[in-house]
């Protein structure tokens, strides 16, 4: 896979407003790729690089679904993060799946999370000092199957982290799911999970999470697709803020739907954001579909747009919003990445 230059270093995010189509050289050779997952270079890291975990995902198959580590001098040119293993971790039994980025900048520690789904749910971290080499991943938690989908952890402080995360019950064909959050005063050891008030609207409910603490602006924001009840085709993204990271608003309106982008023509799934308080930006890296004679074809696209316009699309819709429905044909060749 090629690598970037050790030497590289990152400037400032050149991600275009136009949606753009993102390359990426996956260790499988297909270039599919799905949940990805952004992290800013932070001091004192020694390699001041972007960095995307994204797993590869051909045509749906998720035994290919391993985290693989990605890095950019300007979000938008990505390729292999330099010497790390390609992908950065494979699987003990089942297959692995939604991976998550945290910066920890006093330890000068980049901290990955993920899912290994077998007969249960469990949570595995990896970390690293430079982003070539990785300690052992370390069990996090255990639970039911589909029932600790998409971590998504912040650390706000030294011993402030939070992980949100999924409980899907029956899985992705279910009626609902439930989003909960624990607690840890390291990163490694953590609460039992609490339910929280974060829902989808025009009765969805949330699937897959990113979540980040917005310290400029005191809060908590969170991109995620929505699901019907009994499918398990997301094709619209929300939005949700929050306090206190346990209620949550979403905000009525998608911030992008399946079709508005071709290569995102069907499904819109596991998202990912940076904002930017000097300019007041935000830029996302979308995941998702679109359906040929040969199966659902997954890439990722980024895209930037101001907070404001960003906010005032989410806010556009006051009562209700129409969550499209998955075109026809498209139901019966999702399977849950």
């Amino acid at each position: 896979m090629p690598e970037l230059s050790r030497t590289a270093t990152a400037t400032e995010l050149a991600v275009p407003e136009a949606p753009v189509v993102i390359p990426f050289h996956t260790y499988d050779g297909s270039g599919e790729t799905v949940h990805p997952d952004f992290a800013a270079p932070v001091s004192p890291w020694r390699r001041q690089l972007y960095y995307l975990a994204i797993t590869p995902d051909p045509s749906g198959n998720e035994a290919f679904e391993n985290p693989s580590l990605y890095a950019s001098t300007d979000g938008v040119s990505w390729s292999g993060a330099p010497g790390a293993p390609h992908p950065i971790v494979r699987p003990r039994a089942g297959h692995l799946s939604d991976p998550d980025l945290v910066h920890a900048s006093k330890r000068g520690q980049l901290f990955l999370y993920y899912r290994e789904a077998s007969d249960s749910d469990r949570i595995y971290m990896t970390r690293s000092s430079d982003g070539a080499k990785w300690h052992p991943p370390e069990p996090m938690l255990t639970a039911a199957l589909n029932s600790a989908l998409s971590p998504a952890v912040v650390r706000r402080a030294a011993d402030d982290w939070w992980m949100w995360s999924v409980d899907a019950g029956t899985g992705c064909m279910g009626l609902r799911t439930q989003v909960e959050v624990r607690r840890s005063s390291d990163g490694v050891t953590w609460s039992v999970p609490r339910a929280v008030s974060l829902d989808g609207v025009g009765g969805t409910f949330p699937w897959h999470l990113d979540v980040q603490w917005i310290e400029s602006r005191g809060e908590f924001w969170a991109l995620f697709p929505v699901k019907a009840p009994g499918t398990c085709a997301t094709t619209a993204l929300f939005v949700a803020t929050s306090r206190d990271g346990l209620t949550w608003e979403t905000l009525p309106a998608p911030v992008l739907t399946a079709g508005v982008i071709p290569a995102l023509r069907d499904i819109v799934y596991r998202s990912t954001f940076h904002f930017d308080p000097r300019t007041d930006e935000m830029t996302i890296w979308a995941s998702g579909a679109r359906l040929d004679p040969y199966g659902l074809r997954w890439s990722t696209v980024a895209l930037r747009r101001s907070r404001q316009a960003f906010f005032r699309a989410a806010r556009a819709v006051r009562r209700g919003t129409s969550v499209p429905a998955a075109p026809l044909g498209v139901m019966d060749r999702v399977t849950p990445p």
